[in-house]
């Protein structure tokens, strides 16, 4: 059961106790008091009454005590009176008065033996009648008989009725208008806050930080709200920066595993260099020379050929290796990226045309100055351009792309200035399975076109070395387009290489 629901009841409950009391108790004095107000009026009258009599028998004019009898029966029938004689037996009474008659009797005989005035409440719950039996003396001061007067209390009855019902609907009328303006009140200020409270809960547990509840007053609730905006902010900013240093060591990890396998591939190109540089050098030479013989048969110049471009691609893979794993420590100048960029674009441009592939190169100027190694960045331009000529078939088109951008190295840290390298083709673009391997070593896509696996990781491993990131967005069929993001140099580095 819901808190306001149970607020609520116990509202209800206690208005309805508090005011039935109450009620109760006005009901008990609204009795009261009419039921002095109605033995007064008949004591009043059974006084009246009493000194008429009094003088009546004392003259002995029992005509004058009919008389005032059948006066009273006019003014009000409902009043019945009785008077007995010091015999205590019944003188006069009014017209149709035998039914009130055993009413008085007794006590008519108690009254003249006791000298006392007497009133009782008759009937069921003492709202039939009202007698009253008063003495009736003589000058001498002796009992000569007794006066009762019986008062039906049917109006009597009838006001209490009226009362009961009235205090009945008050009462009623007002626990329903303590509950209803209740209940609204802790709807209002209690339940609906509760729910924002805990939608903005649900929220967060399924991960969204940003939910807050919105403060609409200044009171226990509104702290509760408060308090919990700071909660789910310090959530937020714990989960953020829980999610930085996730990627941070999956980042890490990840080196860790790259320094194992460039160490792995270091030994490795270490041992091809001097296991294979040599014979592999003496296979080469026999093999061109062999070639180069017309006195030979065509089968054998032509194997003698198909050697020569083997032993050159392994000597290639093995440069590679070593290029990879022995590279010099980058000499980085304040330079435009321009320069070396454009050198690469022109040198391939013969290549494009007898691939017949469009070579587009476009800079959007003005470009921010990168501290950066010039031979570096020729040769992520080159692999880079390579691969993506490779990649377009014929009639295709590739576009270089230099313009300024503003970028973040690694998930986490601050933005910086830089400047934005893209290779873009309209290749055969690359499987979404194999995107994420494309940068490890030895994974390539054109194995069978002599790929060795190795030239993106060339890439990767420079762009690294200068603080920059390289991306790759691909569709298969589509082309694919690669981003390489190398910083500006910043003011203090412009000063330092000026000097």
């Amino acid at each position: 059961m819901r808190i306001a629901t149970k607020l609520g009841l116990w509202l209800t409950l206690t208005s309805a106790l508090i005011l039935g009391s109450y009620g109760y108790r006005q009901l008990q004095r609204e009795e009261h008091e009419l039921r002095t107000a109605t033995e007064e009026s008949s004591r009043l009258l059974a006084t009246a009454l009493q000194v008429a009599m009094e003088n009546a028998l004392r003259d002995g004019q029992g005509a004058d005590v009919r008389e005032m009898l059948e006066s009273l029966e006019v003014k009000d029938p409902t009043v019945d009176v009785f008077v007995f004689d010091a015999k205590k037996g019944l003188v006069a009474r009014s017209l149709g008065s035998s039914r009130t008659l055993p009413l008085v009797e007794a006590e008519a005989l108690r009254v003249m033996e006791a000298h006392g005035v007497t009133s009782r409440f008759e009937g069921p719950e003492g709202l039939s009648h009202l007698s009253v039996v008063v003495p009736l003396r003589s000058d001498e001061g002796g009992t000569v008989g007794a006066l009762a007067v019986v008062n039906p209390l049917d109006g009597l009855r009838m006001d209490l009725e009226r009362t009961r019902r009235s205090t009945l609907l008050s009462v009623l009328t007002l626990i329903a208008g303590i509950s209803v303006v209740g209940w609204l009140l802790l709807w209002l200020h209690l339940q609906r806050p509760l729910e924002r409270v805990v939608r903005a809960m649900r929220a967060v547990r399924g991960g969204d930080f940003s939910a807050t509840v919105v403060v609409e007053r200044e009171d226990e609730v509104g702290e509760m709200a408060h308090a919990f905006n700071a909660m789910v902010k310090e959530l937020g900013e714990a989960r953020g920066r829980l999610n930085v240093e996730t990627e941070a060591r999956i980042s890490m990890e990840a080196g860790l595993r790259r320094v194992d396998k460039l160490v792995t591939l270091g030994q490795l190109s270490a041992g091809l260099a001097h296991e294979i540089g040599s014979p592999l050098l003496i296979l080469g030479g026999r093999a061109q020379a062999l070639a180069s013989r017309t006195e030979l048969p065509d089968d054998v110049r032509r194997n003698a050929g198909i050697l020569v471009e083997q032993c050159e691609r392994i000597t290639r893979t093995v440069r590679q290796l070593l290029d990879l794993t022995r590279r010099k420590p980058p000499r980085r100048e304040v330079l435009d990226v321009h320069q070396p960029v454009r050198a690469v674009v022109e040198l391939l441009e013969h290549d494009a045309r007898k691939r017949d592939v469009t070579l587009e190169f476009q800079v959007e100027a003005p470009l921010p100055r990168v501290l950066a190694d010039g031979d570096g960045v020729q040769q992520v331009a080159l692999n880079l351009l390579t691969n993506a000529l490779r990649a377009t078939p014929l009639g295709g088109r590739v576009r270089v792309t230099l313009a300024p951008s503003v970028f973040r190295s690694a998930p986490g840290l601050s933005e910086r200035r830089g400047v934005c390298l893209c290779v873009e083709d309209t290749g055969v673009g690359i499987e979404e399975e194999q995107q994420a391997r494309i940068f490890e070593p030895f994974f390539s896509t054109w194995t069978e076109l002599g790929g060795t696996g190795l030239g993106l990781v060339v890439v990767k491993s420079i762009v690294a070395d200068h603080a920059g990131a390289v991306s790759v967005t691909s569709r298969a069929g589509e082309g694919s387009r690669f981003l390489v993001q190398l910083p500006a140099a910043e003011d203090e580095d412009m000063k330092e290489e000026a000097e």
